[in-house]
């Protein structure tokens, strides 16, 4: 065993080499990369909005060209039925149209080219079709140009166009407007005769007369019996309005509808049918001044109705539309020159109301009266105190007042009016705490003397409401009973010359709203 060890240890197998390749070499080309800095991080951050910006503005680029290109490549496409039913009525008028007509029947159109010829109005006046290619196409003329204005009717609308202004409050154009009359008058006066038979010349002299004009010119026209026939009354009662001659003439005015007018001509004609109508029936003139400032706003007819109508409402029960009109002119015309006359007509407005108007609507002129002069405010207030004191209105009275005193110096005349005032409306509503006191503060001799019987009455009042009764005698004591007789008697003499006065008041307030 061990020589057949020692046999296997010296054998050796035989080496077996096998051939080599040669694996060729590939080189890989070398390529040189472009150096990049990294950029700052402000530089990055803007670089990157200014890509967003243009990959978002090639998206909205895209996407209206895709809206706007494509239905002009494509052409129109019939609308499909938006409802089932409608989808229903189409396939069921299919087969009837299908059909071939008659004889006497012609082949009816496809509904796109019968709503084509339905909405293609017919071919009138000032039109014309323009054929291009296989198109027609429906053009429309230029209109002609309108017909020139006469001379009347020029001028009257640059004196409506002043009066506007004079209403904004432009003082120049209230200083051109009796001049723009005066010129109007000898223009009218001029021109030839046959002109006035066209109807809106003839209704620029009505408007002429309506809107201040003289008279006599009017006349002048009418004579030459070349006046429209149609407007011939209502010129003639123009002119008999301005003139103050009642009759026939004045009362075809009355006759008229302003809605069926002008809307110029209809302003006017409802403000003087309100004049007329205001001695006769109260509720239709304020409506026809509704009318008024309706048809014409921003002018002199609005602002002259507004006015008008604040002191109409003055005598009624509707305070919430007196407040709001006297509000809406302060608003809109304060600037006019006709706006002092507003604030002495509201001054007698003020003096009616005060005789019914409770505190709390008083209130909603609050804002108004607060954008007055503090004068204006003073002689308004005290208009309102003496008023209501006297009609019995103590509450009203009794406010005005004290805002009197917030506006008055002391020592003055108006101060002591605002206490003699105070005073007699708190002794009028029984204030015992307050009353007598207030009436001692008043100087009777520094009263003016109107004012003077009413500290007389509103003392004798006082000491027989307040006096304590007397106690110590069991009758009373001798001449008492002159005493009281001539205390009574001043008493009714005062009342008397207090009524004569209040009288006096009302007259002038009659005669200056007329």
């Amino acid at each position: 065993m061990k020589r057949i060890m020692k046999f296997v240890r010296t054998f050796s197998a035989p080496k077996i080499s096998l051939p080599k390749f040669a694996r060729p070499k590939f080189t890989m080309p070398q390529f040189s990369w472009p150096k990049f800095a990294m950029p700052k991080i402000a530089a990055l951050k803007s670089r990157k909005l200014v890509i967003a910006a243009s990959v978002l503005a090639l998206i909205v680029a895209g996407g209206l060209a895709w809206f706007i290109v494509r239905p002009m490549l494509t052409g129109p496409t019939t609308a499909a039925p938006e409802t089932a039913g409608a989808m229903k009525e189409a396939n069921l008028a299919a087969p009837e149209r299908a059909q071939a007509p008659g004889k006497d029947e012609k082949p009816a159109p496809a509904p796109e080219i019968q709503k084509e010829q339905e909405a293609k109005p017919d071919k009138g006046e000032g039109e014309k079709h323009e054929k291009t290619g296989d198109d027609t196409r429906l053009a429309t003329a230029p209109l002609p140009p309108p017909d020139p204005l006469d001379e009347p009717e020029t001028l009257i609308r640059r004196l409506q166009d002043v009066q506007e202004r004079v209403a904004a409050g432009d003082a120049a154009s209230y200083a051109e407007q009796p001049q723009l009359l005066h010129l109007i008058a000898q223009r009218f006066e001029a021109q030839p005769a046959e002109i006035w038979a066209k109807r809106p010349d003839a209704r620029a002299l009505i408007l002429y007369l309506l809107s201040g004009g003289a008279s006599p010119v009017g006349r002048k026209i009418l004579d030459a019996h070349t006046f429209a026939a149609t407007e011939t009354p209502l010129a003639k009662g123009a002119i008999a309005y301005l003139e103050g001659v009642e009759g026939v003439d004045r009362d075809t005015l009355l006759n008229l509808d302003p809605l069926v007018l002008d809307v110029s001509l209809g302003a006017h004609v409802a403000f003087v049918q309100s004049i007329l109508l205001a001695g006769l029936d109260r509720p239709k003139a304020l409506a026809k001044l509704d009318i008024a400032r309706l048809l014409a706003p921003g002018g002199l007819v609005e602002e002259a109705a507004l006015r008008r109508e604040v002191g109409l409402l003055a005598e009624t029960a509707e305070f919430e539309k007196f407040a709001g009109l006297a509000r809406q002119y302060w608003q809109r015309f304060r600037n006019s020159p006709y706006a002092p006359n507003f604030l002495s007509q509201f001054l007698l407005s003020a003096a009616r109301v005060s005789l019914r108007i409770q505190v709390a609507e008083w209130t909603q002129l609050d804002e108004f009266i607060n954008s007055l002069k503090p004068e204006t405010r003073r002689a308004l207030y005290l208009v309102m105190a003496q008023t209501a004191a006297v009609g019995g209105n103590f509450a009203l009275g009794d406010m005005a007042a004290g805002r009197v005193l917030d506006l008055s110096p002391e020592n003055s005349v108006e101060r002591q009016r605002a206490l003699l005032f105070r005073a007699a409306a708190r002794v009028g509503a029984a204030d015992f705490a307050t009353g007598p006191a207030q009436l001692r503060e008043v100087d009777r001799a520094r009263l003016p003397s109107g004012d003077q019987p009413l500290y007389d009455a509103t003392a004798l009042v006082s000491a027989r409401i307040f006096r304590a009764p007397e106690t110590r005698f069991s009758s009373p004591p001798p001449g008492a009973a002159n005493a009281i007789d001539l205390a009574l008697s001043r008493a009714e003499r005062s009342v008397t010359d207090a009524d004569a006065a209040l009288d006096s008041v009302a007259k002038s307030m009659e005669r200056k709203t007329r």
